[in-house]
């Protein structure tokens, strides 16, 4: 197919011209940020993972399959009536698949895979297949931590969890989290980790409407977190499934937690603290519906409740949740400090799963291929004068050591100069300070 013809899969924009050129420009904005070729490599490898995560699905065509998925997509518009939000959307959303083509030079399955990949495996794979983490790789568990009222301003913390691998090069070895100390104002997704349910529904509708992804909430919802939760209740089928923190312009927080056509929120109990980490849910409804489905799959392999790793994976992740929530409580009552939000990411204190913080542990060794390692930690005060940011990471990112054994770096924000208090050793070693973020 021609470059011209593939570029007319897309180019048929309605009423909406404002909106068809608003997605061009977004589109070839998103195609700046790849690297072509990489990029046809990373699909190629998407291509092959998946396979050996959902085993009988192995015989499909991605290819094919994911352009005609994005196509399905784009032609099931939900009813105005109920998502008036959405109009002229279907216009920008051609735009962008045309500007991604035009700056790019990929083609139309290239340009499928990378709008609509993720959505196929969780919707469409996923509530077809079992997945098989246990002969692939664990989900990650990564953790999100908000403190609206800090003692020096809004104060968050977080861990990257991982399977180590050698295609993430040196970018954990040289992380360095600048991006935290230049929001302003703060963004109002503070947070989002991986969750998700073995053979989970699929929604009736597929449409792309991310309102995580896509500025269709109505500006002044942010003002208000309850107007923020009622939004993302009436779109519940177009986003997830994870579990998030969300925040209004009056940091007011919630937690929310998300499976592909469920969602439960939480609001906070002690001075407006949020947490959430990865792969259980808190909610009880959407608690039952992931274990009930975690028996579901462990019956079709033949095992029981006791043996099959799905459960107790869940229900650690679960006992690690619990935790986490106790231990920012505690906190938040402190008011919390930039330190104690480092702390509670890198909770040791008691065994795994319950810990936070993660070096390679597995729940049942002999049916597990791999583990999680927490690869990189921050806390950061991200408003005030005072901004600054602790973090760490893993160095060598084949032969990992635990996290809490790297050296702690301290990182000023801009215009912030040195504080005497910040002089004494943070968390039994002391850090390195680095070159601080600039002023743009």
């Amino acid at each position: 197919m021609d470059t011209m013809k593939r570029i007319e899969s897309f180019s048929e924009p309605g009423d909406g011209m404002g909106k068809f050129e608003d997605g061009l420009l977004r589109g070839r904005e998103k195609g700046t940020e790849i690297n072509p070729k990489m990029f046809v490599g990373l699909m190629e490898r998407s291509f092959k993972s998946i396979r050996c995560l959902y085993p009988t699905a192995s015989d499909i065509d991605f290819a094919s399959e994911i352009v005609k998925f994005d196509a399905e997509r784009l032609a099931s518009q939900p009813p105005m009536g109920k998502f008036p939000e959405l109009a002229g959307h279907i216009d920008l959303l051609r735009g962008e698949r045309q500007g991604f083509m035009e700056i790019t030079g990929l083609g139309l399955l290239e340009t499928s895979f990378y709008f609509s990949w993720k959505w196929y495996v969780s919707r469409r794979l996923n509530s077809q297949h079992l997945a098989r983490y246990d002969l692939f790789r664990p989900q990650n568990q990564c953790t999100n931590v908000f403190f609206p009222f800090g003692k020096d301003g809004v104060t968050i913390s977080d861990n990257r969890d991982d399977v180590p691998l050698k295609e993430y090069g040196e970018g954990v070895k040289t992380f360095r989290p600048e991006y935290l100390l230049k929001q302003n104002p703060i963004s109002w997704i503070q947070g989002a980790v991986s969750a998700g349910v073995l053979l989970d529904d699929e929604p009736s509708c597929l449409f792309p409407a991310n309102p995580l992804e896509y500025e269709i909430m109505p500006a002044d919802c942010l003002d208000d977190i309850d107007e923020i939760i009622r939004f993302l209740t009436r779109y519940c089928d177009f986003w997830g499934p994870c579990n998030s923190i969300f925040v209004d312009r009056k940091l007011n927080a919630v937690a929310a937690e998300k499976t592909n056509c469920l969602v439960a929120f939480r609001k906070p109990a002690v001075n407006g603290a949020v947490a959430v980490t990865a792969c259980a849910y808190l909610d009880e409804k959407l608690h039952t519906h992931q274990i009930e489905r975690a028996k579901y799959a462990a019956r079709i392999k033949g095992e029981t409740e006791e043996t099959n790793p799905d459960i107790n994976y869940h229900l650690g992740a679960r006992r690690r949740y619990r935790r986490l929530v106790e231990l920012t409580n505690k906190e938040a009552a402190g008011p919390a400090t930039i330190r104690g939000a480092l702390q509670i990411v890198a909770d040791r204190e008691v065994p795994f799963p319950e810990c936070i913080c993660l070096a390679g542990e597995k729940s049942m060794p002999d049916k597990e291929p791999a583990a999680n390692w927490t690869l990189t930690q921050h806390a950061a005060v991200i408003t005030g004068g005072r901004k600054r940011c602790l973090y760490r990471s893993v160095q060598d990112i084949l032969n990992p050591k635990p996290i809490w054994t790297e050296p702690l770096k301290l990182m000023l924000g801009p215009g912030v100069r040195m504080e005497p208090e910040w002089e004494k050793d943070t968390d039994g070693a002391r850090w390195i300070l680095t070159e601080p973020v600039k002023n743009e």
